[in-house]
């Protein structure tokens, strides 16, 4: 691996986007409410997100991986750098700049311009059932409480049975009326959330949630009856 020893303190932003950090700002300029943030993750905060992906897979088959809002693909990287070398690897992002320069960077992985919501489309489109590891740097904390239950009752039915799904939180909607409704959702839809601690360093400091067995029926998401 080439030493970075001698790089300007802006090149780990830079090289995480492909030098792409223009682009990132543009699509934030653009659409602030799908981006969520004028920085991109972090080298830690993409690294602990991509660390679920290690050692996924079933028995004979190849990981499904996916990525939701990859922008401009910090997170993306480090995903391919924990993925086994023939894991399936899907990267979505709505912003097209953002999906084109994703593209240009050739991480290995395919690249689909589309929304989220599209998921259960995408992975057909793919030929593929359900994902291993869905992987959210979506913007939560700005999402309405329909458009929350939505999405995550998309993903959790797209996902294994025993797969995992992971989701960036930042720390400046900690508190926020939408962020403590994000986590009820979260616990109504899987049967196990486990936060993460703070990454006080990142910019801005964030954490994660890492949730397993999602709850689904043939209807869709329902309350564990345990609960």
């Amino acid at each position: 691996m080439a030493s970075h020893s001698a790089s300007h303190r802006q090149d780990p932003v830079q090289r995480a986007l492909g030098g792409g950090w223009g682009t990132f700002l543009a699509a934030a300029a653009r659409s602030p409410r799908d981006v969520g943030t004028l920085l991109p993750s972090g080298p830690e905060l993409a690294q602990r997100l991509a660390a679920v992906v290690a050692g996924t897979g079933g028995t004979g088959r190849p990981a499904v991986v996916v990525e939701v809002g990859a922008g401009g693909g910090a997170v993306t990287t480090a995903i391919v750098r924990e993925a086994d070398q023939d894991a399936v690897v899907i990267a979505v992002e709505k912003d097209p700049a953002l999906a084109d320069r994703l593209r240009s960077r050739q991480l290995g992985v395919r690249v689909v311009t589309a929304d989220a919501a599209t998921l259960p489309a995408i992975l057909a489109d793919h030929g593929v059932d359900r994902a291993d590891v869905i992987v959210s740097v979506l913007p939560w904390s700005l999402f309405g409480p329909r458009q929350q239950r939505e999405f995550l009752t998309i993903f959790a039915a797209a996902l294994q049975p025993d797969g995992v799904f992971t989701a960036a939180a930042y720390s400046v909607g900690y508190w926020t009326a939408a962020a403590r409704r994000f986590r009820s959702e979260l616990d109504r839809t899987f049967g196990e959330v486990l936060p993460t601690r703070t990454l006080w360093r990142h910019l801005p400091p964030a954490m994660t949630y890492v949730c397993r067995r999602p709850i689904v029926t043939d209807d869709g998401i329902t309350a564990d009856p345990n609960r």
